[in-house]
């Protein structure tokens, strides 16, 4: 009974250290992929650090970078403390094993001294011949071959124990040198993030010294993407008078009502003026299409292949600078030269539109749903044309300053959205 609970507690601490080792693997997995986020942020960085005019972009992408470094070494911490729980499992792992190990020698000996007695006073030969009769000599024959065999057994059993001891000293030796190599990591880590610190204050001070430059600069830049964002508007309701029309025209032929519901913005809560009623009706499929996209919130693909959000949705104070407001509509993800947008999700082409400021801009109709990809240099796209998921839509501008940026924004009819809560996570 206690030889069946010792091996259960055996195979139950080599499940604990499965399960371990898959869940180091997993936040291994995790940081090495934000390591490798990290990494081409700082590329990105080094291209534009030496133009001044970008000092703001920069700023922000090295906010980026101190945020992942902190998740990287918070991560760290988590591989460090799981390694130091598998560490104490390993060990009574250890022990467990080494008390099974002296079991089975402790019962070979007595095997041992089992057999010596028989053979005390005659060998094994003499032994069967001294029997009493022919059966009695078979049953010692029997005897003799099961003692050999059931020496045999212990041998390999406990050849198993002592192999066994030694994988858990080897298993247990080598967690300790990963746990070692972690501590290693988390002091690098730790040193490049108060480097990244040091670098961010440097950036700050000069900016703080240039509020005046910087002030006009993103005023300058408002007006562009105000512009842009009034286009969207009228364009949008276009869209919406266009698929009332279509559904009314449907329902008249079906005689089904069409399926809609009251758009507002998001500002002011009225309606808005273009939509006649004021409605978002849609036909059935075109409704299929809005049903579709709202289901995949949160796990659209991102609209460039790979990059990072370097200005967030919305009006807010920036983090670093005293008196300097952000407004953004949509999100700013900055990607590598010669990047291209690609659309989230299927529509339809609504419009592409010019800016001066902000290059070209395509806007794509997903039913009740839209986004929009500009500062695009070149369009692959024309309206009316229908978009699959992923589909390059074109390539993404590098301005002046040597910033790869794409404005994306996600609307419901009138009412701007968060793209950030659209996407899948990184």
């Amino acid at each position: 009974m206690i030889k069946r609970i010792a091996n259960l507690s055996i195979l139950f601490l080599l499940s604990v250290l499965q399960l371990q080792a898959q869940s180091r693997k997993q936040l291994e997995q995790k940081r090495k992929k934000m390591q490798q986020d990290i990494e081409y942020t700082r590329n990105i960085l080094k291209k534009t650090s030496a133009k001044k005019s970008a000092a703001l972009h920069n700023l922000n992408t090295l906010n980026v970078i101190i945020k992942g470094q902190e998740e990287v070494i918070g991560n760290l911490k988590e591989e460090i403390g799981e390694t130091e729980a598998e560490i104490k499992v390993r060990n009574f792992h250890l022990t467990e094993l080494q008390k099974l190990f002296v079991e089975e020698k402790l019962r070979m000996h007595k095997t041992i001294i089992k057999a010596y007695k028989t053979r005390k006073n005659a060998n094994e030969l003499a032994f069967v011949f001294a029997s009493s009769n022919f059966r009695q000599a078979i049953k010692r024959l029997k005897y003799l071959k099961k003692l050999s065999e059931y020496r045999s057994f212990l041998i390999e059993r406990i050849q198993e124990k002592k192999d066994s001891v030694n994988s858990g000293l080897m298993a247990l030796q080598k967690t300790k040198t990963e746990k070692n190599f972690l501590l290693k990591d988390e002091v690098s880590e730790k040193n490049k993030l108060d480097t990244d610190k040091r670098e961010k204050s440097k950036m700050v001070s000069s900016l703080t010294s240039q509020e005046a430059q910087l002030r006009k600069k993103i005023r300058k830049n408002e007006v562009a993407v105000n512009k842009l964002n009034a286009t969207i508007s009228r364009m949008i309701a276009r869209e919406i008078e266009a698929a009332r029309k279509r559904a009314a025209s449907q329902a008249a032929k079906t005689g089904k009502k069409p399926t809609g519901g009251v758009t507002r913005t998001a500002s002011s809560g009225k309606k808005p003026a273009a939509a006649a009623q004021g409605t978002v009706t849609l036909t059935p499929e075109a409704r299929e299409l809005s049903n579709s996209f709202a289901a995949n919130a949160g796990v659209l693909p991102w609209p460039v292949e790979r990059g990072y959000i370097s200005q967030g949705y919305g009006v807010h104070a920036h983090p670093d600078l005293a008196g300097i407001t952000l407004i953004n509509n949509g999100v700013d993800i900055t990607t590598n030269e010669g990047g291209s947008a690609r659309s989230v999700f299927k529509g339809t082409v609504a419009a592409v539109i010019n800016i001066p400021g902000q290059e070209k801009a395509v806007l794509i109709n997903h039913g009740e749903y839209f986004t929009v990809y500009s500062r695009l240099t070149e369009v692959y796209v024309s309206r009316g044309q229908t978009v699959s998921s992923k589909q390059n839509l074109g390539k993404v501008w590098t301005d002046e300053e040597g910033k790869t940026i794409l404005q994306f924004q996600v609307w419901k009819g009138q009412s701007k959205q968060n793209p950030a809560n659209w996407l899948a996570g990184k």
